[in-house]
């Protein structure tokens, strides 16, 4: 039944992530077309500058949650009452923090302008994520599909209006708060049907739980750094043009690493359990959610390798014809993602956050270094070497800590045979590419998935992963 439910889960979350996908490229081919390099540059630089300031609001409340009520015999509606109140009161004050700050920067009236409104959105979305632990505890993450489609819904339906009306610039930032609001109300409603969450006031108890939650806020405003930093830096020391062009190619990163950051959160409560009880199970669960991550990483990297002019120009337009090149260097920052998810969640469920702040603090030491040497001589080329440089030295020191807790490593014969698999599927479609796109793009996919069964990664009837 668990399996079953992880993988209903899994499935509808799936679907309903790619029609949000969809519907949210959609939408920024409607904000590039109508506001350009330099309009679009300023819209991704208030979304980088806003990441910031919620990586700050959310003081590792939403991870510590998760484990806290997957625990047994956890009092559920205490504790996530408890993380909500505080998380919906220190994110006010740092939302509003946020636009005085951006009056002092070198930013233009209208950007700082659309801070403050972009401000609203955040706020609501910050509140939304500490809610999430509840229905990854109770497999309920089809209730977050929902309210996540139909914000995306929301935000398109209004960035066609503001268009067609010819509104402007701060009308298109608006739509993002108007969104997150719709997003927050519907997430709030599902909720209070498992968990009746409430806001409280206790100083005491959220005292407690900033302690246990402060090294992974330490670690969020590194991974910051180093994931958001770079369009930060890239827009005060390039044009907002190459904001634009770079921020096109990071808009699709972002869409996808929310797969497995998904699928993981979903397996997170699994580990909880096992973390300090039954590391054989542990590691089980490990090797078989790495290996489901690997099956659909490498042929991510291949199709877009192939597909990347394509997919910018459906998205972007001519325009922003180098987002391709910058989305093939981004699209392998991207895979290496999907195994940072996995690494990370482990290492909290391992009770190692600590190591964990350490990891991205060294990760956002060399980033923001990286960063500075190449982003003034390969602009948005730099900005995404560097990224890629990052995540792998991250991931690689993330499975150096959980090797030293568990004794645990991915199958590198896993992994092999997963690239031989990938291997075949790039053969394909570079022999059928000059006939049809489409054509080349569905016989590789086929021809990939039949090599991963052949080959005894996956087996038909459940999951089995090759040891």
């Amino acid at each position: 039944m668990l399996v079953k439910k992880i993988a209903y889960n899994t499935i509808v979350s799936a679907i309903s992530r790619i029609a949000g996908t969809l519907l949210a490229l959609v939408t920024v081919g409607l904000m590039t077309r109508y506001l350009g390099q330099n309009g679009f540059g300023s819209y991704s630089t208030i979304l980088a500058f806003l990441y910031i300031f919620s990586v700050f609001a959310d003081l590792g409340l939403y991870a510590i949650a998760v484990r806290e009520i997957s625990k047994q015999g956890a009092n559920e509606q205490e504790i996530m009452s408890h993380a909500f109140s505080l998380r919906l009161l220190f994110g006010l004050a740092v939302f509003i923090l946020a636009p005085l700050i951006a009056v002092f920067l070198p930013y233009s009236f209208e950007i700082k302008i659309g801070v403050a409104i972009g401000a609203i959105g955040y706020w609501f979305l910050s509140n939304t994520q500490v809610l999430i632990g509840i229905f990854q505890k109770y497999l309920k993450t089809d209730r977050v599909a929902v309210a996540e489609t139909a914000s995306r819904v929301v935000q398109l339906g209004l960035v066609a209006f503001v268009v067609w009306k010819n509104l402007g610039f701060l009308m298109i930032v608006a739509t993002l708060a108007l969104s997150g609001l719709v997003n927050f109300l519907l997430v709030w409603l599902f909720a209070q049907k498992y968990v009746p969450v409430k806001l409280v006031w206790n100083p005491a108890y959220w005292k407690k739980m900033i302690r246990e939650s402060f090294p992974l806020a330490i670690s969020a405003i590194f991974v910051l750094i180093y994931f958001k930093l770079d369009t930060v830096m890239l827009s005060l020391m390039k044009s907002a043009s190459d904001v634009g062009i770079y921020s096109v190619a990071y808009k699709i990163l972002e869409n996808l690493i929310y797969f497995p950051a998904m699928f993981v959160g979903l397996i997170m409560p699994l580990f909880s359990k096992y973390a300090s009880s039954n590391h054989f199970e542990f590691k089980k669960v490990a090797q078989k959610t790495f290996a489901i991550l690997l099956i659909f990483a490498l042929p991510m990297v291949v199709a877009t390798f192939f597909l990347s002019k394509l997919i910018v120009s459906l998205i972007a337009g001519g325009e922003f014809f180098a987002s391709a090149g910058v989305l093939n260097v981004l699209i392998i920052a991207t895979a290496i993602i999907f195994f940072g998810s996995l690494f990370s969640n482990m290492i909290v469920a391992l009770g190692k956050q600590r190591a964990l702040a350490k990891i991205y603090a060294f990760g956002a030491a060399v980033n923001f270094s990286v960063n500075l040497f190449l982003i003034p001589r390969f602009t948005y080329w730099g900005a995404a070497s560097s990224t890629v440089f990052t995540e792998f030295l991250v991931t690689v020191l993330m499975a150096a800590v959980i090797y030293r807790a568990t004794k645990y490593l991915p199958s590198l014969l896993i992994f092999f045979k997963t690239a031989l698999a990938a291997g075949l599927m790039a053969l394909v479609f570079y022999f059928l590419k000059e006939n049809s796109l489409l054509v080349a793009a569905g016989a590789s996919v086929l021809i990939y998935f039949i090599a991963v069964f052949l080959l005894g990664i996956v087996r038909f009837g459940e999951v089995k992963i090759t040891k």
